[in-house]
């Protein structure tokens, strides 16, 4: 076999206040870390769910504390926080049976640890092999996976969608920007499949094979016009894909107070000339606060909630086809919970 790496990748979700008994562990399929590790995938979870289990003592694999156990010093805590039992396919991703310590228990309950995170060997072309446990930690790196599995395996559709986006569920308005863009970007490539005549799961391929494609047979030219309009749309989808991660870079270094109000010009125009640039400049940058100690946040003040619905909360709930006073329900819980 050829040499393998082991990866450590944290979920970007909350744990519920009570350890569930069943987790989401992993993705099937490929994915990306949000600290820019190049691409892992799980093309055969069958086999390595198998290989995992035979390989791990006891037929159990563990959960510990920040990865202590995993640490090459050799002096680290090694305590378990739980132990995963089982591991099964569930649509797009690994779920793990877990038996929680008591020191576990309390961590989560407690909020003294708040994520989970997998621990994983690959060979050098991103392909996982082999689960060799998880454990406990605050520093996630998988926004991409939706939330846990509570006792009952349900989850509220709002978080199910904004973890689908890589979003807080209680940020509406980002919610309700993001399916916007995303519906008129899918109305582009609609409308430019079409102007293309192409259309399946490799339209986009077929489109970019005849853009770059240095000779072609006569007939398979289009009409100048057609070609035109081609072109006109396929940039004006680029600039919307742009733009959308843009301000979504820009709404993360907001929230999390190093974007203020004085910085606003400059961060919006270096965004949106070198997107890359950006996003390594807010990674470093510090937290700033105001005279009374306060993280200061750029560009509006906090939402208040109110008894009644915004315009932007009907909207999120006429999108998800969620009755209004069901959409309120959830946000008032919400609200009392933080």
């Amino acid at each position: 076999m050829e040499k393998t790496v082991r990866n450590i990748c944290a979920v970007a979700t909350a744990l519920p206040a009570e350890p569930p008994a069943r987790i989401e562990l992993i993705p099937v399929g490929a994915f990306k870390t949000a600290d820019r590790r190049p691409q892992f995938r799980i093309d055969d979870a069958a086999a390595v769910i198998a290989a995992s289990l035979e390989q791990a003592p006891g037929g159990v694999l563990p959960i510990d504390f920040d990865h202590r156990s995993f640490a090459s010093s050799g002096t680290a805590d090694s305590r378990a926080a739980g132990w995963i039992t089982g591991l099964e396919v569930e649509g797009d991703r690994v779920m793990a049976s877990v038996e929680w310590t008591e020191d576990g228990q309390k961590a989560v309950s407690g909020r003294v640890y708040r994520f989970i995170s997998p621990v994983f060997k690959n060979l050098p072309d991103g392909q996982v092999v082999l689960i060799e446990g998880a454990g406990l930690v605050n520093t996630p790196a998988l926004p991409q996976l939706r939330q846990l599995a509570s006792k009952e395996n349900s989850m509220d559709p709002i978080e199910e969608i904004a973890g689908l986006l890589g979003l807080a569920a209680d940020k509406p308005a980002d919610i309700v920007t993001r399916v916007t863009s995303l519906v008129a970007a899918e109305t582009q490539l609609a409308s430019i499949t079409k102007a293309a005549k192409v259309d399946g799961p490799e339209a986009v391929t077929q489109i970019c094979a005849r853009l770059t494609k240095p000779v072609a047979d006569p007939g398979e030219f289009v009409p100048k016009a057609s070609f035109d309009e081609l072109q006109t749309q396929f940039a004006a989808l680029q600039t919307t894909v742009k733009n959308g991660a843009v301000e979504a870079a820009l709404d993360r270094a907001r929230e999390a107070g190093k974007l203020t109000p004085d910085l606003e010009p400059w961060a919006t125009q270096l965004a949106a000339k070198d997107l890359s640039e950006f996003e390594a400049w807010a990674a470093v940058a510090p937290v700033r606060v105001n005279v009374s100690g306060q993280r200061q946040l750029a560009g509006r003040p906090a939402p208040v909630k109110t008894d009644a619905l915004d315009e932007t909360e009907r909207q999120v709930a006429s999108l998800m086809g969620i009755a209004e006073a069901d959409f309120l329900a959830t946000r008032n819980a919400a609200v009392k919970e933080h």
